[in-house]
């Protein structure tokens, strides 16, 4: 009996199961709460610089990622090159070498900036001082009471996606290159090493950028809701992808509501990594299972 059970959809089936039950237990305990009660913190410092600097700032990291890819994209084309008119075919090796080409000169470029340009680019990211344990254990409840929020408008958006294909609107729209390669899998230590970045890397260096400046900088050009919701679209647009683009946006726009809501940015990147950690967890479970596959 146990042999004929399907274990990855029972076990998806349990954690989706667990989730909206905490889920629910969670808004409820917030709503018994007196609003007097519920923590208010002091709101995050815009960021205010000037278009002038802030597109400095950007072209500065634009240009960072371009010259990083540039200088090692022939090393990369005789390494790794497909048989069909010799583009090259993205491996997860490969996917390791793009991520760290992407990820590390943003990072660079930042620091360079609040290191040498202190006026400009050095001001205040948080309002209230967390540890990364602290902000851990304040990110799993946040993360579990809006996680059902953001399988409805997966959900949603797939449907409205599938909608306009029916009607030859829009063409197929096939996830994520990422996402595909964990569902193909390969070499196990390659595998293992976008995992890690992609639980604590992208984070990291999307937090600070998305929300630690981008919108800290819109807060300084406009109202809070404005600045959460084109600092979402952005987010969503440059993970270039039209499947994952709703689920995409709501996440940017909480992370950022995170972020102003609870004072630090740990608390966003926890929220963040979150995310993601669960995301290739149902995506493992779905890829070992028969069930959920099926069509």
């Amino acid at each position: 009996m146990l042999e004929q059970m399907d274990l990855p959809a029972v076990f998806a089936t349990l954690l989706i199961v667990t989730a909206l039950g905490l889920s629910a237990a969670l808004w409820f305990a917030r709503w018994l709460l007196p609003r007097s009660s519920i923590q208010q913190n002091n709101p995050i410092p815009p960021w205010s610089i000037g278009w002038v600097n802030f597109g400095i700032f950007i072209c500065s990291l634009i240009g960072a990622v371009f010259l990083a890819q540039a200088l090692t994209a022939p090393i990369i084309s005789d390494y790794n090159t497909s048989k069909e008119g010799g583009q090259i075919e993205l491996t997860p090796w490969l996917a390791v070498v793009s991520i760290i080409l992407l990820q590390l000169p943003i990072l660079l470029v930042f620091f360079i900036c609040r290191r040498y340009y202190p006026n400009q680019y050095a001001g205040r990211i948080n309002s209230e001082p967390y540890t990364f344990f602290k902000a851990l254990l304040r990110s799993v409840p946040i993360f579990l009471r809006y996680l059902p929020f953001i399988w409805v408008v997966s959900l949603i958006w797939n449907g409205l996606l599938k909608f306009l294909q029916k009607f030859g609107w829009i063409g197929p729209t096939p996830p994520q290159e990422l996402i595909q390669l964990f569902g193909n899998g390969g070499d196990p230590i390659a595998i293992g090493l976008l995992v890690l970045f992609a639980v604590l890397l992208a984070p990291i260096v999307e937090e600070v950028i998305f929300r630690g400046c981008i919108y800290r900088f819109l807060k300084s050009q406009t109202l809070i809701p404005s600045a959460e919701v084109i600092s979402g679209i952005l987010f969503a647009l440059l993970h270039g992808n039209l499947m994952s683009f709703g689920p995409l946006l709501v996440v940017g726009i909480l992370l950022a509501h995170v972020y102003e809501s609870n004072g630090n940015l740990l608390v966003a990147i926890s929220f963040h990594a979150l995310f993601n950690s669960f995301s290739l967890l149902m995506l493992l479970l779905i890829n070992q299972s028969g069930s959920l596959i099926s069509p």
